[in-house]
């Protein structure tokens, strides 16, 4: 036991007194909150530009009603410019109207048909797919506001009836808790569960590889044949693994220590804020367990690879496979937020590869039963067992063997051995 710690402190203590670890812990926040509140801030930013839509209108009836619109609404920066006049005929102004797009005098264009009242048949010219936002989200609301007004007075139906038809719901959300009611704020919710895998993406991703290099850099440089001499190749895998898992913790302790102290204080980000309430018990306790025996499963796969392979190199083809392991489920996170209760939800967030994100985010966005919750645990704990035998047995196999690179075949060998 006294070996296995001496490796402990040996891989622990060489990590968090290194520069690279202070850095990482330092600027690892900023860097995720560039990945998360960047995209926000640039569409906002991008709002500020103004673009200019060319409209061809025949009947010249329709352009001052959704400029008013667009304006009153808050549509976005859109300004709408008529392109030719009335005396005109409709195919010569639509043909100036693509050549100012094309020319880049116009963002994009619109068209109207003649009676557009009772045909209401439009058409958008754009010169790239970006250009849909605005014809989704400007100029297609827009127009059907002010095509609504327009039919309510052909019918003569009086504003105060209009506006009453028109209302929409307003919407309230309360989380139910055990201690009691509380109201909610979706788009915090979400943001907050994302940020929180992100977290555990990043951190056992960033660790495993760690795990791996570590081993392939002493097997390389020889240095594992003088630790051999005093411990076994089991207790100085676990030694490993338990020490840069440690390092790890320790990070992750920071960051999610930061976050909680932020989250209290209701920092706000680009619209974003840190919601205390969020972070109940149940979503810490995950939080923490997941990441832990997330870290733990995949460390000790990228340990019996690495002690098969000569180079960093060669375990490439290795590391990514795993990798998608994490990358899978980053990938499926939009359908476990729309359906997180769903039988395929529930298999998927049940397979120990994917339990650390999925599983979370079941946990972060609804309230599984407990009993899903304990049995991924549990699941993970079995593949964590099953994976720590093979790697120990890759360990020990070829953590002095140099030559050829390993294969996935000869992987499977070894293990059956």
């Amino acid at each position: 036991m006294s070996k296995i710690l001496t490796v402990v402190r040996k891989e622990y203590l060489e990590r968090v007194r290194s520069k690279s670890f202070v850095i990482a812990t330092v600027l690892g926040p900023a860097i995720m909150s560039l990945f998360i509140l960047m995209p926000m801030l640039l569409s906002e930013t991008g709002k500020d530009e103004e673009r200019i839509v060319g409209m061809v209108d025949p009947s010249g009836q329709w352009l001052q009603p959704m400029s008013g619109t667009i304006e009153k609404l808050e549509l976005g920066n859109v300004r709408l410019q008529a392109v030719g006049n009335a005396e005109q005929p409709a195919d010569q102004r639509v043909q100036a109207l693509k050549d100012m797009i094309q020319s880049g005098e116009l963002h994009s264009g619109l068209v109207l048909g003649e009676d557009f009242l009772h045909e209401p048949q439009a058409t958008y010219y754009n010169q790239s797919v970006s250009s849909l936002v605005v014809r989704n989200e400007v100029l297609r609301p827009a127009l059907n506001q002010v095509l609504r007004e327009a039919r309510f007075r052909e019918k003569e139906v009086a504003d105060g009836l209009f506006h009453y038809l028109i209302a929409g719901s307003q919407w309230q959300s309360i989380v139910i808790t055990d201690e009691g009611e509380q109201e909610q704020d979706d788009n915090v919710s979400f943001g907050m569960a994302f940020v929180l895998i992100m977290i555990i993406y990043i951190m056992v991703i960033m660790y495993g590889n760690h795990t791996l290099t570590a081993v392939i850099e002493e097997k390389s440089t020889r240095m594992v044949e003088v630790l051999l001499a005093s411990v076994s190749p089991e207790d100085l895998m676990l030694g490993k693994i338990l020490g840069i898992g440690g390092a790890g913790l320790t990070q992750f302790a920071i960051w999610t220590g930061a976050f909680y102290a932020l989250s209290r204080r209701g920092v706000e980000i680009g619209g974003f804020s840190l919601d205390i309430g969020f972070l109940t018990p149940m979503i810490l306790i995950s939080f923490i367990g997941f990441f832990v025996l997330g870290f733990f499963l995949y460390a000790t796969m990228y340990a019996g690879i690495g002690a098969m392979c000569n180079t960093v190199q060669d375990s490439q083809q290795f590391h990514t496979t795993l990798a998608m392991g994490l990358v899978i489920p980053m990938m499926l996170l939009t359908m476990i937020m729309r359906a997180p209760d769903s039988t395929l939800s529930v298999v998927l967030s049940l397979v120990p590869l994917f339990s650390p994100i999925l599983m979370f985010m079941r946990v972060s966005v609804s309230n599984p039963p407990v009993w899903q919750v304990a049995l991924s645990w549990a699941l993970l704990l079995v593949s964590i067992w099953f994976s720590s035998r093979a790697a120990g047995k890759l360990f020990r196999l070829g953590i002095l063997m140099h030559g050829t690179s390993p294969t996935w075949g000869s992987l499977i060998k070894a293990v059956k051995a």
